[in-house]
């Protein structure tokens, strides 16, 4: 009997040191190999193909360099870990990449001062955080920054979306998370070209000036070559120009302007219309005790129409809006005034998780129209971009605008209207406006160019925006000094949206890899119930100390009962 004893010990302990034996091996082998199984419905945990493609593609080192180490807040320690996590799949697909976490805190006192100096000179612009632990509360500065490095050039990427009031600080994180992917293959793929793409702005048609397109036109400069034309001194805008703005328009367009966009658009080439329906202002309104605006007579329309889309002359108005200020008293002998809702100026909320609008802050809009679409003879692609809320009115042309409507609260039975469309990208292989019917003039024009006419295009993206002032910047008329695009000066805050907007939407229209579908990635964030959770406190405490417990006795037990009965005889 000792012996049946004594060789069942070392069948069991031989069992253990090869069991541990073997996880040892499994844990040393998973610091060298990473593999993953996606098993998650969102797919979190699998990059998109145009993603791997361009990392497949890499054929010198890319070094990446997190500026996220250290010690954070639940939140933020998610976001590094979930950054580190997509680095190392980067890896996992090109041994081009490569990364390294640093912590720009780290140090003495002087050296960090001068690291964030450093930093902020670079652009890098730290977020505030206040840091609670045993040791009582502290505040630290995080720079939420991955710095890209190929060759001798570098280029900042901020994995931390724009905090957009009113929103919970997790979706914010869940948003960032969310965007990882994109974000650091954006970056790539950027500082990957070798020549910049060129964008230019129309000129000629009073569009918007040098100094009202700066801002804009500054953080479109990081990626592409800004140009400008005047189609007055073409007769065929250039191929290279991959992309042309069309912004808040005056004047009205000849017919040989609108035969050159059109050619424009037939050779592949992509166009952002941003367009004032009527002529309105706040200063219009202020120089008189009323204003009753009229259409601009720009002549787009039949073009518009043949890409699919319609501009109305009408006004948009929206219970959810910025505010302007009105005065309400005095004190003195000085005007004393309060900030009101401007139903004119609605303030967009986006939804939509289309690549352009996913995850933007709210987008301010000044005296909008309504744009719908309209059928087309070749098969078009249609998205409304931005709406407005369900709380939406229309006033049709002519109307009589006055600064009355503030006087009174608003009748919420009057805003019916529900969502307006404010944006549309149109895409597809259009057809010719001039198909069929292509005058003797504009054929001796194309003849002495030596260009070819084309009667149906090659593939192009066409965006419809229903504000031209969405791209426009404040400038100081004394010091000239250049407000940041989406600041508004009577609430003192900038909506980001704006730029954010314009640039996915030239970045969309540009992108041939397909690298920005990776924005439409959606991760589902599953907060605890807070009250639940408070309530059923003591008893997950007790599952979670005593269930482990419970469990090795009723295995001991069976394993007693079963030697027990194996061994009785």
């Amino acid at each position: 009997m000792p012996k049946l004893f004594a060789a069942e010990s070392r069948k069991v302990i031989t069992t253990g040191l090869l069991t541990t034996g073997i996880l040892v091996l499994i844990y040393i082998a998973s610091q060298w190999v990473y593999t993953s199984f996606d098993a998650t419905e969102e797919r979190r945990y699998t990059l998109a193909p145009a993603t791997k493609q361009l990392l497949k593609d890499l054929d010198d080192r890319i070094y990446i360099k997190v500026l996220l180490a250290g010690r954070f807040p639940a939140g933020f320690k998610r976001l590094q870990e979930s950054t580190e996590d997509m680095l190392r799949r980067f890896s996992q697909v090109s041994p081009q990449i490569e990364y390294n976490f640093e912590n720009p805190n780290e140090g003495t006192t002087e050296e960090v001062n001068a690291r964030h100096q450093q930093l902020a000179k670079e652009g890098l612009v730290p977020t505030k955080l206040r840091i609670s632990d045993a040791a009582g509360a502290s505040a630290q500065y995080i720079f939420p920054y991955a710095v890209i490095n190929y060759g001798t050039r570098s280029i900042p990427v901020n994995l931390l979306q724009d905090d957009i009031p009113g929103a919970d600080k997790e979706v914010i994180l869940n948003n960032s998370i969310s965007l990882l992917e994109y974000k650091l293959a954006d970056g790539i793929q950027k500082i990957k070209r070798q020549t910049r793409e060129i964008v230019a702005f129309t000129e000629g048609q009073g569009e918007l000036t040098r100094l009202q397109t700066a801002s804009f036109e500054k953080d479109l400069s990081n990626a592409y070559a800004i140009n400008r034309i005047n189609l007055d001194s073409v007769v065929q805008i250039p191929k290279e120009i991959r992309a042309l703005i069309i912004a808040k328009p005056t004047e009205e367009f000849s017919e040989a302007h609108l035969f050159m966009l059109d050619q424009y658009i037939m050779n592949g080439g992509h166009v952002l219309f941003l367009i004032d329906p009527l002529v309105v202002s706040l200063d219009s309104i202020n120089q008189n005790k009323y204003y009753i605006p009229m259409p601009y007579n720009l002549g787009l329309d039949p073009l518009l129409f043949n890409l699919g889309a319609r501009i109305n002359p009408n006004l948009v108005l929206d219970l959810q809006s910025t505010r302007i200020p009105m005065v309400v008293g005095m004190q003195g002998d000085k005007p004393q005034t309060e900030l009101f809702p401007w139903y004119y100026h609605p303030l967009i909320s986006t939804t939509s998780d289309h690549p352009i609008t996913k995850g933007l802050d709210r987008i301010q809009l000044e005296f909008p129209g309504s744009v719908d679409t309209i059928r087309t003879a070749s098969p078009v692609r249609k998205t409304i971009l931005l709406q407005s809320s369900q709380y939406s009115r229309i006033q049709l042309t002519p109307v009589r605008l006055s600064f009355d409507i503030l006087r009174e609260e608003p009748d919420p039975k009057l805003f019916n209207k529900g969502p307006q469309n404010f944006a549309l990208m149109l895409e597809g292989k259009f057809e010719s406006l001039y198909k069929n019917q292509l005058s003797e003039g504009q054929m001796d024009v194309l003849k002495k160019a030596g260009l070819p006419y084309k009667p149906s295009g090659d593939s192009a993206k066409v965006l419809v925006v229903t504000d031209g002032d969405i791209i426009k910047n404040l400038v100081n008329s004394t010091s000239g000094e250049i407000a940041p695009l989406g600041f508004n000066k009577y609430e003192n805050t900038s909506f980001t949206g704006n730029r954010d907007f314009l640039l996915n939407a030239v970045e969309y229209m540009l992108d041939e890899s397909g690298v920005l579908e990776a924005r439409s990635k959606d991760i589902k964030l599953r907060l605890l119930n807070a009250v639940k959770a408070k309530e059923e406190q003591t008893k997950w405490q007790l599952i979670n100390i005593l269930g482990p417990l419970g469990m090795v006795f009723l295995l001991g037990l069976i394993y007693q009962f079963l030697r027990k009965k194996k061994y009785a005889n």
